[in-house]
């Protein structure tokens, strides 16, 4: 109860100051705080790592662990994220909401709505270069040459991509170039239709390794595929609590371990990957669950093709990690450097996450249109990013 009521003073002092501003900085925030709450600096406890905190609430070592798991959700150590993102737990308790038809309806609808108020969408369209004029983002050109012109440019992508030139290096000092260590995790995922033995699966599941210390420091000290990983696992069949979240025959699991983010440095070998599998099959045996892979259909996703997937980001899945006091104010704001492009995505404030990200894009826009002049009709703007041909 100590635990969740620390939480939720965390999210109260957060949530006006820091989530809905634009690019907040540490004096900014702690001037804020400290006119409206001057005991909330002290609740948000940025100097202490999650691990640490969590200490003072859990002395069972199995709640202590399950409660660091937050680090994961922006792609960071517990050991040297933050105490702040045990916020994460309060959020989580106002409710974990599941997209009737998938998160891919989201995504399906929006287009519909965007499309609706006089939108166009163009897929698996390559942007070459974000053209300039007068010192301003003036358009994109595509990868045919194409170039379309624009008032305003929002990039919808991995800050990384801008900052090492993947779209033209005139670009390139719109953005912070950051080191590849500040990276966040990456993954090796598997996408697999199989049929889970001697186990209950609910919708997600956590099989935790042994040894939590030793599996971050096989990723971020050694840049190495965990010897005993933690392992996610979204059975996404198993979403009706009115049949049980029982299941007939294969099933859809998605089954996640962390990774160095490193797929732009090196090739993650096939028999790398297969020791990592066996690895992650004996965890779960481990604790109660019999699951095979059939190469016939499991898809493999590893940091190698993660960096392919968002070009620049080495794989990385969150943008820059949050370890240390002052890393969540590294993360690039709306606006970038260059004057009319703009913002948005996992690797930018807020940061990770759908909600966050979303939350990114309401931001992007309310900067887009208060620099145009909020009487004034916006007539074009040309937004992109995600994911695009390496």
């Amino acid at each position: 109860r100590d635990f969740c009521a620390t939480a939720a003073r965390v999210d109260a002092a957060l949530a006006p100051t820091f989530s809905n501003a634009q690019q907040p900085s540490m004096l900014g925030l702690v001037g804020r705080m400290g006119r409206h709450n001057p005991a909330s600096i002290v609740e948000i406890n940025p100097h202490q790592t999650l691990w640490d905190a969590l200490g003072r609430h859990f002395k069972d070592p199995r709640l202590h662990q399950l409660f660091a798991r937050y680090a994961t959700y922006c792609g960071s150590s517990p050991y040297s994220a933050t105490a702040t993102l045990m916020l994460v737990a309060h959020v989580e308790q106002q409710g974990v909401w599941r997209i009737e038809g998938g998160m891919h309806h989201l995504a399906t609808v929006l287009k519909k709505l965007a499309e609706k108020a006089g939108a166009t969408f163009r897929f698996n369209t390559h942007v070459q270069d974000i053209t300039q004029s007068g010192g301003r983002a003036s358009g994109v050109i595509l990868k045919d040459g194409e170039t379309i012109k624009a008032l305003g440019v929002i990039f919808n992508g991995d800050a990384a991509a801008l900052a090492t030139g993947k779209l033209g290096t005139s670009n390139r000092k719109a953005v912070t170039r950051q080191s590849p260590r500040v990276r966040s995790l990456s993954a090796v995922t598997w996408s697999t239709l199989a049929k889970p033995k001697a186990f209950p699966l609910s919708h997600h599941n956590v099989f935790f390794s042994d040894d939590y210390r030793a599996e971050f420091a096989d990723i971020l000290n050694d840049n190495r595929l965990p010897r005993a990983p933690t392992v996610y696992i979204c059975a996404q069949d198993r979403s009706n609590p009115n049949n049980g979240n029982k299941t007939q025959g294969p099933e859809r699991l998605l089954c996640l371990v962390n990774a160095p983010p490193v797929g732009d440095q090196r090739h993650f070998e096939e028999a790398e990957i297969k020791q990592c599998q066996d690895q992650t099959r004996s965890v779960l045996k481990r604790c109660g669950l019999d699951l095979d892979f059939p190469e016939d259909a499991t898809v493999v996703t590893t940091p190698t093709d993660f960096e392919a997937l968002f070009p620049g980001t080495g794989g990385a899945l969150y943008g820059r990690h949050a370890h240390g006091m002052t890393a969540t104010f590294q993360r690039p704001g709306s606006r970038s450097k260059l004057p009319g492009l703009y913002l948005a995505g996992g690797s930018v404030h807020p940061g990770p996450g759908v909600p966050m990200a979303a939350l990114s894009g309401r931001l992007a826009t309310a900067s887009l249109l208060a620099d145009r002049g909020s009487t004034r009709r916006f007539h074009r703007a040309a937004t992109f990013g995600g994911i695009w041909t390496a």
